[in-house]
């Protein structure tokens, strides 16, 4: 009942009516040459900047205590009689810059080659609109928007693909076998063997800490800690037990400076690595009918890749891993047209 509402016991949603559109530019400029036949290489650069991208914030965000003061959060609000205004606001700004070099061999005596490798650089304020990025999220500190710019929850520096194509040399109209009974041609004859290994930079982790009550200033932002030195641990002590360093990531004791010193997103996740291979064959069967057979393994080789650490230091979990991207998977499929 409106009688029993109360705005202190309720987040209100608010979003200006005077929010401006958001807006993305984008170019590129790329030189593609033929270095000998069938081999293609392409160069080239891609940019773009975004702004006016819509964000969250507290707009009701307190003020931190002062260091004579141990205020709870209500009192320190600027709008008293609210707690938390969830603001949906154009904030939000980002750029990406890259190189990326592409090589492509064309069907030539049954394979098709492609290499696509991009050097990158991705910058935001806020991760996706009520995403959540390895302790990124979407709702910025709204009293120093600037000091949320860093490093992007998406941010993969290096991203390297090869994928191919190989038609398997037995069968009709192949360069073996090509007169086999019928039965063995539907064993042996026409296969197609489809590979593509996948390399790329772990994804960003995004350090914080869990205030206490005289700390807080909203329930919304990241609160990130101080930084002493590099948040990962030396590289011959790293383990999935012991990933970042927790003696170089402190949780601030200045209760007038909630907000550490560290960027967004100062760590990195383990690098990836996984190699897909897969085998399909058609079966003609008259007409305009066929079946294509697959047998297609994810992760092949079974590598373990592990996922981000634990980015909170107030848990007693920080700088552990916990989890792994899926093992080998290995799938049968039929398909039938008609």
């Amino acid at each position: 009942m409106p009688a029993n509402f109360s705005t202190l016991n309720a987040r209100v949603n608010y979003i200006p009516r005077d929010n401006p559109t958001g807006n993305v530019q984008s170019w590129h400029l790329s030189m593609q040459r033929e270095l000998l036949r069938n081999l293609l290489v392409d160069v080239g650069y891609v940019g773009n900047k975004s702004r006016d991208i819509m964000v969250l914030g507290d707009y009701n965000q307190a003020r931190p205590n002062t260091a004579a003061e141990s205020l709870a959060l209500q009192p320190r609000r600027p709008i008293q009689g609210f707690q938390e205004i969830q603001i949906a606001f154009a904030g939000g700004k980002g750029d990406y810059h890259a190189l990326q070099l592409k090589v492509e061999r064309r069907y030539s005596r049954g394979l098709y080659l492609l290499n696509s490798f991009t050097w990158s650089r991705a910058r935001d304020n806020a991760s996706g609109h009520l995403e959540t990025q390895n302790g990124d999220n979407s709702r910025v500190n709204y009293r120093n928007i600037d000091a949320d710019f860093g490093r992007s929850g998406y941010d993969q520096p290096i991203n390297n693909t090869t994928s191919f194509v190989l038609e398997l040399p037995f069968g009709r109209e192949r360069r073996f076998a090509r007169s086999l009974h019928p039965v063995f041609e539907g064993v042996i004859g026409g296969w197609r063997l489809v590979g593509i290994n996948t390399m790329t930079s772990g994804v960003p982790i995004n350090l914080s800490y869990s205030p206490a009550a005289a700390f807080s200033v909203s329930g919304g932002p990241t609160y990130r800690p101080n930084l002493t030195g590099d948040p990962l641990t030396p590289k011959d002590q790293r383990t999935i037990a012991n990933y970042l360093n927790s003696a170089a990531v402190e949780i601030p004791t200045d209760r007038t400076q909630p907000f550490g010193n560290a960027p967004r997103n100062a760590a990195r996740a383990p690098a990836f690595y996984q190699f897909d291979l897969g085998l399909h064959k058609n079966f003609g069967l008259g007409q305009e009918r066929r079946l294509e057979a697959r047998v297609e393994a994810f992760n092949l080789f079974n590598r373990v890749n592990f996922g981000a650490a634990n980015g909170n230091r107030s848990s007693s979990a920080f700088g552990t891993i916990s989890t792994t991207y899926p093992a080998r998977q290995i799938q049968l499929g039929v398909k039938f047209y008609f």
